[in-house]
């Protein structure tokens, strides 16, 4: 009896331990920020893991100049098209690279729980986990429910680190958003 409630209990710290499965098919907003190189976007995404392609709306500031772009990433096509929605000019080239998973990252540790928004106001808050590796290279805070993102620290060779952070988060998205724009055709 005490075998079967310990290896009970291991069980349950071990699914609690385990990385959060975040939804495939959202769409919603994103801040990403880089300090070092006076770098800031906000954008709308549109994110569909099962067919490995992204969307967004971006309004870039990059050392002090704005611009205003869609962005279309098809990974499994390896191929990108970007429209400058000011001027209405089209690039198109090859996409390299793996397509971003936006999720908790293999080999991340829950290192804990908080609420965001006010705890003694009915349905004013959220249940969020904390995940990091201990490497330095990551920090993530994810929904507890939905494992939707809420906002991530990432250290990376080619960047330095980056700052994300999510909101407005909806899933499910409107699939005519991948659509070429007819300024790329």
């Amino acid at each position: 009896m005490k075998l079967l409630l310990i290896l009970a209990a291991v069980i349950i710290l071990a699914i609690a331990q385990s990385p959060c499965q975040s939804p495939p098919l959202w769409q919603g907003k994103v801040i990403e920020f880089d300090p070092s190189q006076a770098f800031a976007r906000r954008s709308d995404i549109f994110y569909d893991q099962a067919n490995s392609r992204l969307a967004l709306y971006d309004d870039v500031s990059y050392q002090g100049r704005e611009t205003y772009t869609f962005d279309l990433f098809f990974y499994a096509k390896a191929k990108y098209y970007s429209l400058n929605l000011q001027t209405q000019a089209c690039t198109i080239g090859p996409l390299n690279g793996s397509f971003p998973v936006i999720g908790v990252p293999p080999g991340s540790n829950l290192t804990g729980q908080f609420y965001i928004g006010v705890t003694g106001v009915l349905n004013d808050y959220v249940l969020v986990n904390r995940y990091e590796d201990y490497n330095g290279n990551y920090l993530g805070s994810w929904t507890n429910a939905g494992c939707a993102p809420v906002a991530a620290f990432v250290n990376t060779t080619k960047y330095g680190n980056i700052f994300f952070n999510f909101f407005d988060i909806q899933l499910g998205l409107d699939p005519n958003v991948f659509s070429i724009p007819k300024q790329c055709a």
